[in-house]
């Protein structure tokens, strides 16, 4: 029997226009790729809550996928991504110049205050977590920011912020998002954090006036007018 995650000269991919290396990635997430099963939710909800005018920060921009969708798919112009692993950032910058796209990419983690802090670094970059436990990880160093002073960095005033930051979520001070911000896709982690850390957040954008517009296998659309 022939299975796709077995191709070992399978070195590209192409999901809703964006092409991916995927040659130096994990089985699993190689085949999720080729079989276009990697992001669902987030490029569902980005399509659906998203529009070409719309300026995008985004946290956890892992190997580039939806910064590129968000682009080149949705016609987004302003756009700025933070990762805090610096492997999983070199394949992102990669995936964009594959895509012809300038990377508008940094190295940072957000977090409760500027400085570094401690990135618990896996075999596969998805389960890297400033928060999580550290058995079986090597913990790296990397420059951390605040919302705040991110967003103070940007030349432009976003409308939407996308994030996948695997807990690291529950670091950020909500009160220091911008009036600008419109929209928030995110996917919230329980398992890592707790449902009352979860809750938490949930009821801080709450008070910040955004209400859940929609949820999809644990990624969330918090809108506000």
């Amino acid at each position: 029997m022939h299975f796709k995650f077995t191709l070992p000269n399978t070195t590209q991919a192409e999901i809703e226009s964006v092409r991916l290396n995927v040659g130096h990635l994990p089985p699993l997430l190689k085949n999720n790729i080729i079989e276009g099963r990697y992001e669902v939710q987030e490029r569902r909800l980005a399509s659906c809550f998203l529009t070409a005018e719309d300026r995008v920060l985004e946290f956890g921009s892992a190997i580039g996928f939806i910064g590129l969708y968000c682009q080149l798919r949705l016609g987004i112009r302003d756009y700025a991504g933070f990762e805090a692993n610096p492997n999983t950032l070199r394949l992102a910058e990669e995936n964009y110049a594959l895509n012809g796209v300038p990377p508008r990419l940094t190295h940072a983690a957000v977090a409760g205050e500027n400085g570094t802090i401690t990135l618990n670094m896996h075999r596969d970059f998805w389960e890297d977590s400033i928060v999580a436990d550290s058995s079986g990880a090597t913990p790296t160093e990397v420059p951390a920011r605040t919302l705040g002073s991110i967003v103070a960095s940007l030349n432009f005033q976003p409308t939407a912020l996308i994030a996948d930051i695997e807990g690291a979520e529950r670091q950020i001070r909500w009160s220091e998002l911008p009036a600008s911000v419109r929209t928030v896709i995110m996917e919230l982690h329980p398992n890592v954090i707790g449902c009352p850390e979860t809750y938490r957040i949930i009821a801080d954008l709450q008070r910040e006036g955004f209400v859940v517009a929609a949820e999809e296998g644990g990624t969330y659309a918090f809108t506000r007018p």
